[in-house]
């Protein structure tokens, strides 16, 4: 009975490992404790959020010259580099502390943006248990509508990820003798400044918010291409999109709303094309089960803290949504880039 015991039990402390979560990932208790732990994340997401990488430099400081600099105590500043050190973003010699090689290449002046709106959302991931309880949501999305310096940190970590993006669009999707481009929800209209630099003749009215607008005329008139392009705000739930477009592009839009808003959207974007036109839909597309790719699925959770309606659409869902609008399907899905910190997939349809 013992010896049958012992086994019975074997087998259920081996269940975790051989039972996949999802049907593609694989549990076991070494995993449940990693998975767990936020330390790593708060710590690092912290030493960007204050710059600490860039206050170092290339210099060797010690806690003391942190505390005179930051504020706080000398032996709350030593356990913290202790502790980036210990996970090999600093070295420490004689009390001394330096950068690693990582740390210059990529924690230094932007170099981990992504970071910082994450570092940002910290408080809204405490009401997780409350929202799941009650069922309420945000009654707006956050934080491009409360909060403009998070909302500029996190423009701009997007602008970053988009420039690395671009050019793989560009070389995918080629504008040639394509005269006229929207960019819906452009953000800092990154994707059109990379096809209007790239093709002289295409003229792109980027699409944003009232409050996100300014920012992406500040970055336009940086690029010197005010002539060809312009930023037109408006709140895209709400309001008509301007006609005649050879090309309309939707880049990470539709996960931001509600279906009925998107079902709206896609039908004002077909009217905003002429004939023969384009949509370029670029999103994180789900499985059927909205289980599959799984950063999306997490992403949904992100979305259901900080907007009022968003989640990740399955494909089937949107496919749907883009035969009701009157568009005909060409191409796609595929991957957005091989990049991968790239999760979306693209569709094309056309307007007859």
């Amino acid at each position: 009975m013992k010896a049958s015991t012992a086994a019975s039990r074997s087998a259920l402390d081996a269940e975790p490992d051989e039972i996949p979560a999802a049907g593609y990932s694989r549990w076991s208790p070494q995993r449940l404790r990693r998975e767990g732990s936020y330390w790593r994340a708060r710590i690092l997401s912290t030493a960007v959020h204050i710059e600490l990488f860039d206050w170092l430099g290339e210099r060797a400081k010690g806690s003391r010259t942190a505390r005179r600099r930051f504020g706080g105590s000398q032996e709350g500043w030593k356990v913290f580099l202790d502790a980036l050190t210990a996970m090999g973003l600093l070295h420490k010699r004689a009390g001394q502390y330096r950068n690693s090689v990582f740390a210059l290449r990529h924690l230094r002046s932007g170099g981990a943006a992504f970071f910082l709106p994450e570092h940002d959302a910290w408080n809204a991931w405490r009401a997780l248990p409350e929202l799941l309880t009650t069922g309420k949501r945000p009654k707006t999305s956050r934080p491009f509508l409360t909060d403009r310096k998070r909302s500029e940190r996190l423009l701009r970590s997007l602008d970053r990820d988009a420039r690395k993006i671009a050019p793989y669009l560009i070389e995918r999707f080629s504008l040639e003798g394509t005269e006229s481009l929207l960019d819906v929800g452009g953000g800092l209209g990154s994707f059109a400044l990379a096809w209007c630099r790239r093709f002289t003749q295409l003229r792109a009215t980027v699409i944003e918010h009232p409050r996100v607008a300014p920012l992406a005329r500040r970055k336009i008139r940086n690029a010197h291409l005010e002539k060809r392009m312009h930023v037109l705000a408006l709140d895209i739930a709400k309001d008509p999109l301007p006609r005649r477009f050879d090309v309309v592009l939707i880049s990470n839009v539709l996960h931001g709303q509600g279906a009925r808003e998107n079902r709206r959207l896609l039908k004002s974007a077909y009217r905003s094309l002429n004939r023969g036109g384009r949509l370029i839909l670029r999103d994180v597309l789900m499985n059927r089960e909205g289980t599959d790719p799984e950063w999306g699925a997490l992403f949904s959770v992100s979305l259901l803290l900080h907007t009022p309606r968003g989640r990740c659409y399955a494909l089937d869902e949107v496919n749907r949504w883009l035969r009701q609008a009157g568009f005909s399907l060409t191409e796609g899905p595929f991957r957005s880039s091989p990049l991968f910190f790239d999760p979306d997939s693209i569709l094309i349809a056309r307007k007859g």
